[in-house]
């Protein structure tokens, strides 16, 4: 395994491109508003990058073909970055002119934990223009060696130029590596330097208070009129009040609280509870009645924290 993963790194250092640099002539650029598609993934379930693109960031990766041994490892090389992808708040997709049930055995024999979208006649390439047309020889070579016609279910010879993109939440393409040297591919670990840049430059106009103090004074004069006047000035783009440890018992008996927190919820403050805290205090039905959204807090704040969020605490 240790060698397969050195291979790996071996073949995208080769291909690794400064910044969001792009060594092609073809292929959308960092700048360039992304396509919008719909394709459907290997179960046949319809796929939609602007709708993907309102929960957050948007990789974007395309393969040759399951046939393809540098495509293979690359998917490999991404498969082991899934995680920290998505704990960025970004979703990976890789795209290919593959039959679906051709992408279905590419992800099984890959193990990979993405979707994955059939472009039948590179038609999402063709938009994204990265196709190319084989040439003869070349052609004859794939289909003898690999059945490319099989995979792909037409006699096109037509292929997409390996690329990998980074899409941000309004559409503008981030990071593009495109290279027509299919042995070069987007090293990784770069994809993740870039994406995590992105998510906290965009991120970082975005308030969370942690409020785990159960002080009423503190609660009146800090951590509730802090968060609703920076909602009410605008002075972030997002503000989400966090309850957490001995604030959920305060907030579930005090009823002029809930009125300020409610007064915030109607100016725009999400409320996060921490269903733990609520359930060692016995409260986690009053603050459902509250209508925050109690939930474990562990992992959300961890990612706040991951994706660049301002977090102060009270």
């Amino acid at each position: 395994m240790r060698i397969v993963k050195l291979f790996i790194l071996i073949i995208m250092t080769a291909g690794t491109l400064a910044g969001n640099a792009q060594n092609a002539e073809q292929g959308i650029r960092v700048g360039d508003k992304a396509p919008d598609f719909t394709l459907k993934d290997q179960n046949g379930k319809e796929v939609n990058l602007y709708q993907l693109l309102k929960k957050g960031p948007v990789v974007l990766n395309w393969y040759r073909g399951g046939w393809c041994p540098y495509c293979n490892l690359e998917l490999k090389g991404l498969a082991d970055k899934a995680m920290e992808i998505t704990q960025l708040g970004a979703t990976l997709i890789a795209l290919s002119p593959e039959l679906p049930d051709r992408s279905l055995t590419t992800i099984e024999k890959n193990a990979l934990p993405f979707t994955v979208l059939s472009d039948t006649d590179n038609n999402v390439a063709r938009q994204y223009d990265l196709v190319f047309k084989l040439d003869t020889e070349t052609a004859n070579r794939y289909e003898s060696k690999f059945g490319l016609s099989q995979y792909n279910g037409n006699d096109n010879a037509e292929l997409p130029i390996p690329a990998t993109y980074i899409i941000n939440q309004k559409g503008i393409i981030r990071y593009a590596f495109v290279n027509p040297d299919y042995k070069k591919r987007a090293n990784p670990e770069d994809v993740v330097m870039q994406l995590t840049q992105l998510v906290r430059s965009s991120n970082n106009n975005k308030l969370v208070l942690v409020w785990s103090s159960d002080d009423p004074m503190v609660a009146e004069r800090v951590a509730l009129m802090f968060p609703h006047a920076a909602q009410k000035s605008k002075w972030f783009s997002e503000v989400t009040l966090v309850v957490w440890g001995p604030s959920a018992k305060l907030i579930a008996n005090d009823a002029a609280l809930q009125k300020k927190i409610g007064q915030m919820q109607t100016d725009g403050v999400k409320v996060e509870a921490c269903i733990a805290c609520a359930t060692a205090y016995g409260v986690v039905d009053k603050l459902k009645a509250l209508n925050y959204d109690v939930l474990p807090m562990g992992e959300p704040l961890a990612n706040y924290l991951k994706r660049g969020y301002q977090v102060i605490t009270f």
